[in-house]
């Protein structure tokens, strides 16, 4: 049941993920300049989509605000395709590893076939293959706006690149 819904919210975002532009991600850098600083001051992830419009335009779709450590995407307008999924780590918790992305984050973009973009409470902007579940720094700690409450690397290193497989062993899966 949940390959059949996976398919068809593939249908409705489009075609597969590919490579990001630089256009992308310039407007992701500059949206998350923006929006990590409140993600971190209220403590919650916010997320949505980078789309492209119905000129060809690509845009920031609707935010969403969700919890500490959960956020629901608004789907985009009709007549726009899902580019990426793009959300905030919200503040810097002890009891997350939250410098690096999710397994939740990483399958949940492959089972739609999109890339992702997260945005941590150490500054780091990471990019996700949603195709292949490859992962990789677009930049590094604090090249975003940080949470200065934020203890790097207390869940030890974090790597540059990961696989799904290699986040999977760093979570211990």
């Amino acid at each position: 049941m949940r390959m059949i819904a996976a398919f068809c919210m593939g249908l409705l975002l489009g075609s597969p993920a590919l490579a990001q532009s630089a256009e992308e991600a310039e407007l992701v850098v500059a949206m998350f300049r923006s929006m990590n600083p409140q993600s971190i001051t209220h403590d919650r992830e916010v997320c949505g989509y980078i789309v492209e419009s119905p000129s060809g335009r690509i845009e920031v779709g609707k935010a969403s605000w969700g919890g500490n450590a959960s956020c629901g995407t608004i789907p985009p307008p009709d007549g726009f395709r899902v580019l990426a999924s793009w959300h905030t780590h919200a503040a810097w918790a002890a009891g997350y590893d939250n410098e690096v992305p999710s397994l939740i984050d990483v399958e949940g973009d492959m089972s739609l076939g999109i890339n992702g973009w997260i945005a941590t409470p150490g500054g780091r902007l990471w990019y996700v293959n949603g195709q292949t579940g490859e992962m990789h720094q677009y930049c590094g700690a604090q090249c975003l706006p940080f949470d200065p409450d934020a203890q790097m690397d207390t869940r030890g290193p974090v790597d540059k690149r990961y696989t799904l497989l290699q986040l999977r062993a760093r979570f211990g899966q």
